[in-house]
């Protein structure tokens, strides 16, 4: 929409109200998973029973059956090709993108 456009106040409210919901149902779900990795539980969900790092920091040998995300071997090694792929993809990325400027 051109902004310098008149419109009417209904307009305004209802673009600003539908802008907020579905950035609220983008970062909620974000928020919750959030804020339930520091849950002491089984596994993060409600009920909150305490703060805990086990999700992170736990160790394969631990008493609650945790293993932390820096304690896995195998789920460190995915996130590591994660970043590999993601920075030729960024690179290539950068490089078709530089020479359809000069087209």
């Amino acid at each position: 929409m051109i902004a310098s456009l008149p419109r009417p106040a209904w307009l305004r409210v209802s673009t600003l109200a539908y802008g907020m919901v579905f950035f609220a149902f983008l970062f909620l779900p974000l928020a919750v998973v959030a804020l339930f990795a520091f849950n002491d539980a089984p596994y993060p969900a409600p009920p909150w029973r305490g703060f805990t790092l086990d999700w992170f920091f736990g160790s394969r040998n631990a008493q609650n059956g945790r293993t932390g995300l820096f304690a896995d071997g195998p789920l460190l090694a995915s996130l590591w090709t994660s970043v590999v792929v993601a920075s030729w993809v960024t690179l290539l990325a950068v490089l078709v993108g530089t020479t359809n400027v000069f087209n």
